[in-house]
């Protein structure tokens, strides 16, 4: 890649001790590395199912989980898919629901039970490899986030998070390429940007960093995480103006 020269105010903000003292307004466990419940699955918009006409209604249990009492959420999709065995939305909303309590184990179980009703279910997919990941279980989680790709070639979730997957697995050049399918379907996923740069970083490929990192800040400037790559890339590099056009224009050699 050739020298990138990063906009004035980014550097200036970074070389001031501004780099990771913004506090965000969102985080994607993605990038952030979290060990807790990926809040990019409040994110995920859930069903409007059918009204039970047993004594447990979807409409109800996801009000639960709506108004964020998880364990009653857990405990009224536990009957809800007792009562309605074949609703894949069910099995869905307990994965979502037992995750939010920190149960795991249960999440997958729920997510798996989904995938048996229905192996196209992305969002089941999606929420089962995230799972996977928390629980150290990326070589079992490859499968599931490959077969959205599969389903949905245009995802830029899903190439987001098989860049997650393959940097897990210490494929750095997986990771890389999927990112850059993630950025290429939508320039303004931040997150794949960071993530992007994160696996530079890692190579000690400080300058190849600064271009995606500089263009994450210029959509997000809130993200605190954005700001503290930055600074580590800074510290190694000197060319450090205009990254964010430049990597703009790389982006586009990737189609």
């Amino acid at each position: 890649m050739r020298k990138l020269t990063i906009i004035p105010c980014v550097i200036a903000a970074c070389v001031a001790g501004a780099c990771g003292d913004k506090r965000s307004k969102s985080n994607d466990a993605n990038a952030a590395e979290v060990t807790t419940v990926s809040p990019e699955t409040s994110n995920v918009s859930t069903p409007t199912g059918p009204v039970s006409a047993g004594t447990v209604s979807f409409d109800g249990a996801q009000t639960a989980y709506t108004e964020k009492r998880y364990d009653e959420a857990v405990r009224l999709f536990t009957s809800y898919t007792t009562e309605h065995p074949e609703n894949v939305w069910g099995f869905y909303m307990l994965g979502l629901s037992a995750w939010k309590t920190g149960d795991r184990d249960a999440a997958v179980r729920a997510f798996t039970q989904a995938l048996e009703k229905d192996s196209t279910h992305v969002k089941s997919r999606l929420n089962l490899t995230r799972v996977l990941i928390e629980q150290g279980k990326a070589q079992e989680a490859l499968p599931y986030v490959e077969g959205v790709v599969t389903i949905d070639s245009t995802s830029n979730e899903a190439y987001r998070l098989l860049g997650r997957v393959k940097r897990e697995l210490g494929d750095s050049s997986g990771a890389i390429e999927a990112y850059k399918k993630a950025i290429v379907l939508d320039e303004r996923d931040a997150w794949s940007m960071n993530n992007l740069a994160k696996v530079y970083i890692g190579q000690g490929q400080f300058e190849e960093a600064l271009g995606p990192l500089a263009r994450a800040i210029e959509i997000d400037s809130t993200v605190a995480a954005f700001h503290t790559n930055l600074g580590r890339a800074l510290e190694r590099t000197a060319d450090r103006t205009h990254l964010a056009e430049a990597f703009v224009e790389q982006v586009k050699t990737w189609r």
